[in-house]
C-alpha cells in the first residue's frame, strides 16, 4: 500500500526537517522543499496528498502559493496547511487570509504535535471536495489617502461585484499587494511618504506584484500647465493605466474590466 504523500514548503531548513522527521515517523512520505517556486513545481510532479505550506517564503508568499494552487484545475482538491511564525492567534487577521485563499487549515509555529497529527489525518482521510467559485469576480486593491474617497469607491466596486482591499498609504499599500495578491491596483498619485508614482515604480520591481495591472487616480492634472503630463508620468513609472479625478464611475468599471480581461 502506498504512502500517503506530504510535501512540506518551509522557509526554515531546520523546521521543515524536523517536520519532515515527526511526519515520516507518522508513516508519511514526505518531501522538503525551501522556497515557493519549489513548492509549486514539486506539488505538479509529485501531486502529494496534503500541503504544509509556510506564510513566509523567500520569493513568494504562502498565501499567493496557496492561491495559485487551489486555483490549478489538477491541484486544487489537495489540502493545504498553511503555518506561520509571525506571531499572530489563530483567530487572527491572518487566519482569515488563510481562509480567504482557499488553506484548509492554518496554525501558528510552533505547533502543538498532537493536534497538527489530528488535523493532518483529518485532512488526508477526508473526502476531496473540488475548489468552490469564487464568491465575486475579482479583487481589488485600492491605494488612497483619503477616507471618503475609499469608502465611496469601495461602495462603487462592490456594487459591481468586485471584492475590495484599501490601504491609506504607499507603505501599506505595498504590503497589501504582497499578501493579498490582489487581481488589480487602482492607486492615487498624491499621498503622504511615499507618493503613488514612486508606488507603483516599487511594484513593479518586485516578482510577485509585477503582473498587478495598475490604474493610476489624480487630481494633479489639473495643478499643472499641461494636463497630459500627469498621465505621461504615469506610463513612464509603468502603470497600465490612468484616470483623471474626479472620475464618472462607469469609466472606472470599464477600464478595470479591461485589464482583467488581459
Amino acid at each position: 500500500m502506498n504512502k500517503t504523500k506530504i510535501l512540506i514548503i518551509d522557509n526554515d531548513v531546520e523546521h521543515g526537517e524536523a517536520n519532515k522527521r515527526m511526519l515520516a515517523n507518522a508513516g508519511y512520505e514526505v518531501v522538503v522543499v525551501h522556497n515557493g517556486k519549489e513548492g509549486l513545481e514539486s506539488a505538479r510532479i509529485i501531486e502529494p496528498d496534503l500541503i504544509m505550506l509556510d506564510a513566509e517564503l523567500p520569493d513568494i508568499n504562502g498565501f499567493s502559493v496557496c492561491k495559485e494552487l487551489k486555483e490549478d484545475p489538477k491541484l486544487g482538491a489537495i489540502p493545504i496547511l498553511i503555518l506561520t511564525a509571525l506571531g499572530a492567534s489563530e483567530e487572527s487577521y491572518l487566519a482569515n487570509m488563510a481562509k480567504e485563499h482557499q488553506a484548509d487549515a492554518f496554525f501558528t509555529k510552533p505547533a502543538d504535535t498532537k493536534r497538527l497529527l489530528s488535523k493532518i489525518s483529518e485532512l488526508v482521510t477526508a473526502t476531496p471536495v473540488p475548489p468552490s467559485k469564487p464568491r465575486v469576480r475579482a479583487k481589488i486593491l485600492l491605494i488612497d489617502d483619503d477616507p471618503d474617497f475609499l469608502d465611496a469607491t469601495r461602495q462603487i466596486l462592490s456594487a459591481n461585484q468586485f471584492q475590495v482591499i484599501t490601504a491609506q498609504d504607499g507603505e501599506e499599500g505595498i504590503a497589501k499587494a504582497k499578501y493579498e495578491s490582489p487581481d488589480l491596483i487602482v492607486l492615487d498619485v498624491i499621498m503622504p511618504g511615499k507618493d503613488g508614482y514612486s508606488v507603483c515604480y516599487e511594484l513593479r520591481k518586485i516578482a510577485q506584484t509585477r503582473p498587478i495591472p495598475i490604474i493610476m487616480l489624480t487630481a494633479v492634472g489639473q495643478q499643472l500647465s499641461k494636463p497630459e503630463y500627469a498621465m505621461d508620468m504615469a506610463i513612464d513609472h509603468l502603470a497600465d493605466d490612468f484616470l483623471d479625478k474626479p472620475f464618472d464611475a462607469q469609466k472606472l468599471i470599464k477600464k478595470i474590466e479591461k485589464h482583467l480581461r488581459r
